[in-house]
């Protein structure tokens, strides 16, 4: 009487091994009665007994031969479980029916009919010809991708199934239109206007799982995703779940596995949902996939973790911290990149070149050794003004324009001499600054670093406008580390920085002024003896001295090559360093010292919640109070506080009054976002008496009319947007 569906299921494989499980079970009701009964009594119940059968098991798979397959591999598996079960004899005629319940379609969408949209193609980003210029392949200008409109677009039926399991596909939200098409995912996303846009194409099978849990319509939903399901942007779906009353009761949240397609160890988290609110059981396994604990906890996060609620703090950021952390500059165009050499020979050549060719790091340059990459920056100047470096002009034009001719951003295409992401405000912060703060995004180690402000930093590092020996300290400090660790997420098995979870809501200690500069002094001469080794030898990199750091504090041999970099960068000393750096960063939190991780998520939580209550009344520990309180300082706070006639202007101006229609405010944003680039939360902050989910709202309005774009950092900017 139960029903089995994988609304994914290729080949056959869940639902075989589904199959294989219940037939276990049907093979043990059958052996104890025949215990009980003795032999006649179960051959008299095997003609009776109506056996789990395949048309029980239900499939939806898109590709027409993995159909094929996977129909042909349950009927496989259920004529060995019926030998097996009934001593090697024959199953009954038919031996092979079509059940019909596995079926060839989308399981995520469905539609009336496909148009193809002239007016919608866009330019074919794909190098196919020679470059007249630098014999490089480019895109042809005159090959398009096809717009192709899902007409009625709506949600995909999935047939009634007690228990749904399976491996829906990954594609990650920024590969999606690449991979499905445009029109695709636009109704994909017109289908489900209830979820947020920006999550994975795997958890629309995990929300629609979920509503059928809530609906009573499934029983249990058991599905593998990408690890990321817990990273911020699909915590959203989640969270949704939950409301409704669907929620995870057992998971391994990181799970090793192998992408066959692509040949690539990725990790991969395991959730069955239900409607449920009892205790979790979580599951946690080796690098070779073995259980190494098994265990029932009262409650689970949003983030899949327990304990201490990181995830929760980590959406609710704090405003001491606001419009200190970016993404360095993405540029869209290998072309701004040049080599040693060639940015050497430009600087002899003109010295007003050295206005718009920039030292360029990138996250490979800062966990391992620097390649002396230069990059071509003409910042925020108008095509006239990049005109004016004419050899650099070209360059760009060269190799940069024929790509950006082809992206389906058009803002791109008719800004081509920038930087795909310029990042204003992270250009404002760092005026006047000597050097910043930065940390590689994705990273086996986290690791903070000093940079020379005039080096250009890339989008896959996150920079930090301060060059405060404190901020440094405090970042490099186990305590925030393991913060970073707890509110960021993974690329494959490696950590990964996010400025929204891991910087802008993390509480900072505020230690007297004579234990501030202790840690500043200590923090420098961390970052001193890091670049010093690095200088002495080829052989080091920061990535190395941390491997070696690691293994000292685990008591481990150290190979020959890691014995070379001991003696060379003194990692001894490193050590020694961040634990007395650790030392006096819990000193100024006024905390015992060593403490166990959970106990410092714990405290960090608490003292999170507490300083998001300070904020409400208007006490915010500024990190950077010469820049950030004329900029972002509530007007109740400013009010109060004795600035300069300069920097109470910028807080005038920051402040506005929310006009009272929506025409007028759909303007208003309009206009405060001309030549900036501001977050939701900017914008809310901006106008007195406005309400996030009605500015969100106008918004996504801006952004469907291409009158606004928005970054992978949530930061809004005018501009047209392509179809």
């Amino acid at each position: 009487g139960l029903s089995f569906l994988d609304p994914a299921c290729g080949s056959g494989n869940f639902l075989y091994v589904t199959m294989a499980a219940v037939k276990r079970i049907e093979l043990e009701v059958l052996r104890e009665i025949e215990r009980i009964r003795g032999r006649e009594g179960t051959e008299q119940t095997e003609q009776l007994f109506d056996e789990v059968h395949p048309r029980q098991f239900h499939g939806i798979e898109i590709k027409p031969w993995a159909r094929e397959i996977a129909e042909l591999t349950l009927w496989i598996g259920y004529h060995q479980f019926w030998r097996e079960a009934h001593g090697g004899r024959t199953p009954p005629d038919p031996i092979l029916e079509d059940t019909g319940t596995i079926e060839c379609r989308d399981a995520i969408l469905a539609w009336d009919a496909i148009m193809h949209r002239p007016d919608r193609d866009r330019p074919d980003p794909t190098p196919r010809i020679p470059s007249p210029v630098t014999g490089e392949l480019i895109p042809d200008p005159n090959a398009k991708l096809k717009y192709m409109e899902y007409v009625n677009p709506r949600p995909a039926e999935w047939p009634k199934a007690d228990f749904i399991v399976g491996n829906p596909p990954y594609i990650g939200d920024t590969l999606m239109r690449d991979t499905l098409g445009n029109g695709y995912v636009d109704a994909l996303r017109a289908a489900h206007s209830e979820i947020p846009d920006g999550i994975d194409f795997v958890m629309y099978w995990w929300w629609r799982g979920s509503q059928l849990v809530v609906s009573a319509s499934a029983q249990r939903v058991g599905l593998i995703t990408t690890n990321s399901i817990g990273q911020l942007r699909n915590r959203r779906i989640m969270n949704l779940a939950r409301v409704a009353g669907a929620e995870v009761i057992w998971v391994v949240a990181d799970h090793p596995w192998n992408d066959d397609v692509q040949g690539a160890a990725v990790r991969v988290a395991m959730t069955v949902v239900a409607k449920h609110a009892g205790a979790v059981r979580i599951l946690t396994v080796s690098d070779d996939g073995h259980v190494m604990t098994d265990r029932l906890v009262g409650a689970l996060n949003v983030d899949l973790s327990e304990g201490a609620d990181v995830a929760g703090a980590a959406v609710r950021p704090l405003t001491a911290n606001d419009g200190l952390s970016f993404a360095g500059f993405q540029l869209y165009g290998a072309g701004f990149v040049v080599t040693d050499e060639e940015a050497r020979q430009l600087l002899a050549s003109d010295a007003r070149n050295a206005e718009v060719v920039k030292p360029y790091r990138n996250g490979r340059d800062v966990t391992g050794r620097p390649r002396d990459a230069w990059v071509i920056d003409f910042g925020l100047r108008s095509e006239n003004e990049a005109r004016s470096y004419p050899i650099l002009f070209d360059i760009v034009r060269d190799r940069v324009k024929p790509e950006r001719d082809a992206n389906r951003r058009s803002s791109l295409a008719e800004t081509w001499w920038r930087f795909g992401y310029p990042r204003i405000e992270l250009r404002r912060a760092v005026e006047g600054l000597s050097q910043v703060l930065v940390t590689p995004e994705t990273a086996k180690h986290r690791f903070f670093i000093l940079l020379d402000s005039e080096i250009a930093p890339d989008n896959m590092l996150t920079v930090f406008a301060t060059e405060s020996g404190f901020v440094l300290g405090v970042l490099s400090s186990t305590c925030h580390v393991t913060w970073a660790l707890a509110a960021g997420g993974t690329l494959e098995d490696r950590p990964r920085y996010t400025k929204r979870g891991c910087f802008d809501p993390f509480p900072f200690p505020d230690p007297s002024s004579e234990l501030r500069e202790r840690i500043g002094l200590l923090a420098k001469r961390l970052d001193a003896h890091r670049k010093d080794a690095i200088t002495r030898d080829e052989q080091v990199t920061m990535t190395g001295m941390y491997n070696v750091v690691e293994k000292l504090r685990g008591g481990e041999v150290l190979t020959a090559k890691e014995r070379a970099i001991h003696e060379i960068a003194a990692c001894g000393v490193l050590r020694d360093l961040h634990d007395e750096l650790d030392a006096l960063v819990a000193e100024a939190y006024n905390w015992p010292w060593p403490m166990e991780k959970d106990e410092i998520l714990g405290r960090l939580v608490k003292l999170h919640d507490q300083r998001v209550e300070e904020e409400k009344g208007g006490v915010i520990r500024w990190l950077r109070p010469d820049y950030q309180i004329p900029r972002f300082a509530p007007t109740s706070v400013a009010a109060k506080l004795d600035l300069p006639d300069a920097a109470a202007a910028l807080v005038v101006e920051a402040r506005r009054p929310w006009p009272a229609t929506a025409v007028e405010q759909l303007a208003a944003i309009g206009a405060l976002l001309g030549g900036r680039s501001l977050t939701a939360a900017d914008l809310v902050a901006a106008f007195d008496g406005a309400k996030r989910e009605l500015v969100l709202r106008h918004l996504e309005t801006l952004a469907l009319m291409g009158e606004v774009t928005v970054d992978d950092d949530g930061r809004y900017e005018t501009g047209r947007k392509a179809a």
